[in-house]
């Protein structure tokens, strides 16, 4: 989250973002600390009631849906998309609209757990999960072009990557999709996880720079996404 959200905060800079699947709305703070200004939307709204409790009036918060989006067209400079796409129902829709809403060389950037990973477990309740290179045509039809970039490589070199623990782990991932086992609430999950990690790192309500480091981001071409963890799709409107 916080290496999403850093990326988002440099490319938000003096320009008008949409946060579209904001959620509670972690990453605002962050994004909102450089740019001009910040809209946060989600589908939820008892997840965006959650923001206003923490956020109170510092940013808009509105209840929309991704494939209609209730803004004029070209209203931002910068839209971001984080974890949410693949549980939208008609995607197409939402890329069309992202680009109605987007001035001129303006930037939309998307982050998901990358599909192509071989231990990739993906949400019960989404709906399709693009490749990089779907995310890249699909971008390229509508007038965008396109960098793609890789983070968290599936196999990292360093301490305990070579590890009884720290090669288990990919192949329980690979079992528990293929069994059908993975749980299909968050809190469910949550639990597992603690199994597996022992104690996680509770998010707070607002991210700040400190709470974890960035990780640095790989430039990819073709079909090089499969090693990383996490895909970056970012996609500047030339038409």
């Amino acid at each position: 989250m916080i290496t999403r959200y850093a990326s988002a905060a440099s490319l938000a800079k003096d320009k008008r973002v949409l946060e579209i699947g904001c959620g509670a709305g972690q990453g605002l703070g962050m994004v909102g600390a450089t740019a001009k200004e910040v809209i946060g939307g989600d589908y939820s709204l008892a997840l965006l009631e959650t923001a206003r409790q923490h956020f109170g009036g510092r940013f808009p918060l509105i209840n929309l849906s991704a494939e209609a989006l209730p803004f004029k067209d070209e209203s931002f400079d910068v839209v971001l998309f984080f974890e949410a796409s693949y549980y939208v129902r008609n995607v197409d829709k939402a890329f069309d609209d992202i680009a109605r809403v987007l001035v001129p060389q303006g930037t939309v950037l998307f982050v998901n757990a990358n599909p192509e990973r071989p231990d990739f477990i993906r949400s019960p309740h989404s709906v399709h999960y693009h490749t990089a290179n779907e995310f890249q045509a699909a971008l390229e039809r509508r007038g965008f072009s396109v960098s793609v970039a890789g983070a968290f490589p599936s196999q990292p070199s360093g301490a305990g990557s070579n590890t009884f623990f720290g090669r288990a782990v990919p192949i329980a991932r690979q079992l528990l999709e293929t069994a059908g086992l993975v749980p299909r609430t968050l809190r469910g999950r949550a639990k597992l996880k603690r199994l597996v990690y022992r104690k996680l790192k509770l998010v707070p309500p607002e991210l700040t720079e400190g709470f974890a480091s960035v990780a640095p981001l790989f430039a990819l071409e073709g079909s090089r996404s499969v090693g990383f963890k996490v895909i970056y799709i970012r996609g500047t409107r030339e038409t």
